[in-house]
């Protein structure tokens, strides 16, 4: 949503107003309606490629890099056009304020300033930006709230006054206002259950765009004279002036700086991921690719995007730039809905989105007549750009590009190269297995295919996640950092090897992620994992984790059983496991047997921990821990023969857990039920064990647990201060 409020709402009124006449309202709507297929289509391919990040690489693995480079090269030079259209728009708001020599001139000087701040690599924060979208969204409630009772029904007559061809021509202007709307794919792989999420994001932000689109537009049609508006660049400061004098206008002023410099300045970053992309698929000549070693950035691609973006300001009306931006778009949507068909009928095995766009084809062969037919009743100039860039980048491809692109795109083979790693059986039990260093990687695994080796085809999924930052694209750092990228195969080629010595199956995954732990959480997804088992050192390591920053997000929203292992020893030894009340505790034993029978000399022992009774009664306490050992063992499939029972009395079982645990070589131990409040502030018993004991730990988590309220959290909590407590049985989970 914060990506397209900008030039939409703050430029495009008035130009689009000379162009249909009160029927803009009407153009806001349509342009959304026609962009609706490309948002459906871009959510099921960033679904079913979530590694991708945009519509150039769809378009070049679905249509070959013919259509790549015309798709490619029309959104490089949307965005620099849509870039312009807000340098140049958002000097015209500042000149409300600040009396300026020239328009141009300063948004030249303010764009400069920008491509250097790219090139330099400043880091954009996702908080600043959030703030941002704020601000301006509450800044725009208050304009709609404070001005729709001011509306004249007479300025909306005649409605159509531009008739059915200037209709047309303002909703191929404003289509540019929902560019935005496909930039969500960028991050489809740190979106939590893409298949709901990211549709729902796309059409969810269209929608809440497109209502206040309209309901700006009709106030200013509603409250400005109709000639006004037509020749007026900065609308919204023309309605809220009349009524709420300079202080109105600053606000207004504010918003649109906010939005309009944001617009441009990401329009220089995304714009230079084109050439770049294209480069390094030998589609454009070597030097758009070359990355400073100093910088980290791709000077080059950003110095020459940012160039192109100030020529257009300087040499071309701000309506010409609209309009000319909007044809680019319509081009690349038009691909998009192409390439979704090219994928449905050619059907590749890897190809398995998450979510599949409704009423196929139609609505597909709607977004690409709709887009033809926009584009047939456009003014010369954008046509001629549209036609254009359909031409020259055939041409080029023709001339340069098929002498020296590869069949497939540096994406593009990460993603096949993943995708055509999955020939395992479908009903195959998969373990989901982080290898990050070589110091735990053998643990790890071992741990894994003890636990997957007593189910039916056990198979493991050793990934490693190259993190980049979030401003930059995953194609560019996958070069920048070869040497991470060479570290990373050389680690998943010794992960193999050691998966090769235990005759375990396995793939791997090479993947490069912005989050390590959301990009576990999408691989548990995509894999239709069991269970993951993942590595801890035992302690914490900043005060607002638990656990670690990787590892809590996927501790507590992993859909499959989790396995938690802090290593001591090279073996599993004797394995021990704490039998509590928990909801966890049948599955630690599932676990400690399974590590036991990997083993031929390792034993099995079920150990529960109660506190004494102030009865004095101890065989009371004997006969329940006995009971409660034999019923999670039958409820774990384990028989009585199969392991040794132990009832251990004590005054104090949070001290006496770990010192129990150090007398065995491997304990088991479920997965705590308290809530984040009482694990803050008193660290989960689980945790503490494996933080204490000298022996291997393995926190074990079920599938799909039933989490505690808030208000059971809280219950919870005060019951630690309840000397009643300590003369109650205790659980060896919390």
């Amino acid at each position: 949503m914060g990506a397209m409020i900008g030039s939409g709402i703050f430029i495009l009124p008035g130009l689009a107003m000379a162009e249909a006449g009160p029927a803009v309202i009407l153009a806001f709507v349509l342009a959304a309606v026609l962009v609706v297929p490309a948002a459906i289509s871009i959510a099921e391919l960033g679904t079913a490629m979530p590694e991708a990040g945009g519509d150039y690489v769809f378009i070049k693995e679905g249509m070959g890099p013919a259509a790549g480079t015309i798709a490619g090269l029309g959104t490089w030079l949307m965005l620099m056009f849509k870039g312009a259209l807000a340098l140049v728009g958002g000097m015209f708001y500042l000149e409300v304020l600040i009396a300026l020599p020239n328009v141009e001139m300063v948004a030249v000087i303010i764009g400069t300033i920008l491509i250097v701040v790219n090139i330099v690599g400043v880091k954009q924060t996702g908080g600043l930006q959030t703030i941002m979208v704020v601000v301006m969204v509450a800044i725009l409630g208050l304009f709609v709230t404070f001005t729709i009772l001011n509306v004249q029904g007479p300025q909306y007559q005649p409605f159509f006054s531009g008739g059915t061809g200037g209709l047309l021509t303002a909703t191929a202007m404003v289509l540019v206002s929902y560019a935005g709307v496909t930039k969500v794919v960028a991050v489809a792989e740190e979106i939590e259950n893409p298949g709901r999420n990211l549709p729902l994001g796309l059409l969810l932000s269209m929608g809440i765009t497109t209502v206040l689109y309209a309901l700006i537009v009709f106030i200013l049609v509603g409250i400005i004279d109709g000639e006004a508006l037509a020749g007026s660049n900065i609308p919204m400061v023309d309605a809220v002036e009349p009524f709420f004098g300079y202080i109105g206008a600053v606000l207004i002023v504010i918003a649109a700086m906010l939005a309009l410099i944001s617009t441009a300045n990401a329009g220089i970053l995304t714009a230079s991921r084109y050439p770049f992309a294209l480069s390094r698929d030998k589609l454009l000549p070597a030097f758009f690719g070359d990355v400073s070693a100093r910088l980290r950035t791709p000077v080059k691609a950003i110095a020459i995007t940012g160039g192109a973006m100030l020529a257009i300001v300087v040499f071309l009306p701000v309506e010409d730039i609209a309009k000319t931006a909007g044809s680019f778009q319509i081009i690349v949507y038009i691909l998009v809905n192409a390439v979704l068909i090219v994928f449905r009928v050619q059907n590749p095995d890897w190809y398995n989105p998450d979510y599949r766009a409704p009423l196929y084809p139609w609505v597909q062969i709607f977004g690409i007549v709709s887009g033809i037919g926009i584009l047939s009743v456009m003014d010369w100039l954008p046509l001629i750009g549209g036609v254009a860039i359909i031409v020259i980048g055939s041409a080029w491809y023709l001339a340069y590009g098929r002498h020296y692109a590869a069949d497939e795109g540096m994406v593009g083979k990460a993603i096949a190269k993943q995708m055509d790693l999955t020939p395992e059986p479908t009903g195959a039990y998969r373990v989901v297995v982080p290898v990050a260093n070589e110091q735990t990687m053998h643990d790890l695994i071992r741990a894994a295919a003890a636990s997957a080796a007593p189910h039916d085809e056990p198979l493991l999924i050793l990934v490693n996640v190259v993190t980049v930052p979030e401003q930059t694209a995953l194609a560019q750092e996958m070069e920048v950092e070869a040497d991470r990228m060479a570290q990373q195969h050389h680690l998943l080629d010794r992960a193999a090897k050691y998966a090769d010595e235990l005759e375990v199956a396995y793939v791997t995954r090479a993947i490069v992620g912005r989050d390590v732990s959301r990009v576990l959480l999408n691989t548990i997804r995509k894999e239709q994992a069991h269970e993951i088992v993942l590595g801890w050192k035992g302690k914490r390591n900043r005060r607002d984790a638990i656990l670690g920053t990787t590892l809590d997000p996927v501790v507590k929203k992993a859909s499959c059983e989790v396995t938690l292992v802090k290593p001591r020893y090279d073996s599993f030894g004797d394995v021990a496991v704490f039998v509590g009340r928990g909801p966890h505790t049948v599955t630690a034993i599932q676990r400690a047997r399974e590590f036991a029978a990997s083993e031929p000399e390792a034993t099995l022992t079920l150990v529960t921990v109660e506190s004494r009774g102030s009865n004095g009664v101890p065989d009371d306490e004997q006969s329940a821990g006995e009971a409660l050992i034999a019923k999670k063992a039958e409820a774990a499939g384990v028989p009585p023969d199969a392991y040794v029972s132990r009832v251990v009395l004590t005054d104090n079982v949070g001290d006496s857990l770990p010192r129990l645990a150090s007398e065995y070589q491997t304990v088991c131990i479920g997965a705590t039920r308290s809530s984040g409040v009482e694990q803050a502030l008193f660290g989960a018993l689980p945790e503490r064990v494996a933080e204490r004991a000298t022996a291997t730990v393995a926190i074990v988590r079920a599938a799909d647990p039933s989490l505690p309220s808030l208000r059971e959290g809280l219950r919870l909590l005060m019951r630690r201060f309840d000397k009643r407590e300590r003369h109650a049985p205790v659980s060896t989970e919390a």
